[in-house]
């Protein structure tokens, strides 16, 4: 099972568990698991798996969205068009550490 790595010269600016919410057929299914953010990249890797679901570059992240309801949801977007919708405790942290990395709201 892969475990998140940190890259030669690269920093974490923070760390979670959040859930990723995943298209199944006509729903949506959340993923739990860990999500990274660092001064390179954004990761998340569903606990069940141990793989990286996503793995995006910060040149790749077109910036973020966030959504608020009963729960806060956190959406990546990416470049190539890609929605990742997070959910959990740390959605507040998660909009703070993506801002540290210098990705937009969107």
């Amino acid at each position: 099972m892969a475990k998140f790595q940190l890259n030669p010269g690269e920093t974490l600016i923070g760390k979670g568990q959040m859930a990723l919410h995943q298209k199944q057929f006509l729903n949506t299914k959340p993923f739990s698991g860990n999500i990274y953010v660092t001064d390179q990249r954004v990761c998340f890797y569903i606990s069940m798996v141990g793989s990286p679901e996503m793995d995006l570059a910060l040149s790749e992240v077109k910036g973020f969205s966030v959504k608020k309801g009963i729960f806060t949801a956190v959406t990546v977007h990416s470049q190539a068009g890609a929605g990742y919708v997070f959910t959990g405790f740390p959605a507040k942290k998660l909009q703070d550490w993506l801002r540290q990395a210098g990705v937009q709201e969107i």
